[in-house]
């Protein structure tokens, strides 16, 4: 499969938002590429480079997104929400003639459900009291506090973790493993209130 990239200083996974302003043209023509065909876009953390000017070199995992919201934001540019679908693996790309890097991606298959346990039902916790730093920027309407694998793509998304260590969490094999690990971050904050 091949799909248009964007690689960014941060991740998405599926059942994740990811709000984006676009004001290269390559990543406009993108778009309007994507509602021409009612396809999506891969989205890759940055190995080496930056969100804006040349094509940065991606890590070779992403998210397959799709546009679910777009306006005219108030300072003239395109803002789109975008929506985690399913994890590739990216293996191999290119640059085309617009300066968009263009990737053959293989989908990864859906996996089995992860169990809540009393350990992840902490990570949930710890997860609330994130959202509530990034809403209203991203609103998740069904916020599944006790779905597992809902609670670990949230915390991957959002903990304020280097590219590598995000790679890393996203080379482990399931969500449980996933789960683990983010479980020995000790991770500490209050909710504020």
């Amino acid at each position: 499969m091949q799909i248009p990239l964007f690689p960014l200083s941060t991740v998405v996974l599926p059942g994740g938002q990811l709000p984006l302003r676009l004001f290269e043209p390559r990543y406009i023509n993108m778009v309007k590429n994507c509602f021409k065909t009612n396809t999506g876009f891969g989205v890759c953390l940055i190995k080496d480079g930056a969100d804006a000017g040349q094509p940065a070199q991606p890590y070779p995992q992403g998210t397959l997104v799709s546009i679910v919201d777009f306006d005219q934001g108030p300072d003239g540019l395109l803002h789109i929400t975008t929506e985690g679908q399913q994890e590739f693996s990216l293996l191999s790309y290119t640059t085309n003639d617009d300066n968009l890097l263009v990737g053959q991606v293989q989908l990864h298959e859906e996996r089995l459900p992860t169990q809540m346990n009393s350990e992840y039902k902490k990570l949930a916790h710890k997860l609330a009291i994130l959202l509530q730093y990034v809403e209203p920027n991203i609103r998740y309407a069904d916020k599944q506090m006790d779905n597992a694998d809902w609670v670990c793509n949230r915390l991957i998304e959002l903990l304020p973790l280097s590219a590598e260590s995000k790679f890393e969490l996203l080379q482990l094999p399931d969500n449980t493993s996933r789960l683990n690990a983010l479980a020995g971050l000790q991770i500490e904050f209050s909710s504020g209130q």
